[in-house]
């Protein structure tokens, strides 16, 4: 994943997403070294969480996107979008 897989205005939470999952991973690593398989458990499941929500934000993009090529091929065609809004 790169700054491009998010929108403009997610890119920060992205970041701070991405950082808690390097964290949590060398923290897990740790965990497991001191043979405390309990901590190492509850920071994968931090990592989970922040990789999970990576996933949502790269995909708020794609269909980000996908919309706008929806809306640009309606207009090429004619259509009103403006009008099929208000409706």
């Amino acid at each position: 994943m790169n700054q491009l897989d998010f929108l403009p205005e997610d890119l920060d939470t992205a970041i701070q997403h991405y950082r808690c999952c390097y964290t949590c991973l060398a923290k897990a690593e740790e965990a497991l070294v001191a043979d405390n398989l309990q901590l190492a458990e509850k920071r994968m499941e931090d990592f989970k969480r922040s990789l999970d929500a990576l996933h949502w934000l790269k995909r708020r993009k794609e269909q980000k996107v996908e919309l706008r090529a929806i809306i640009a091929a309606l207009i090429d065609r004619g259509v009103d979008v403006e009008k099929v809004v208000m409706r």
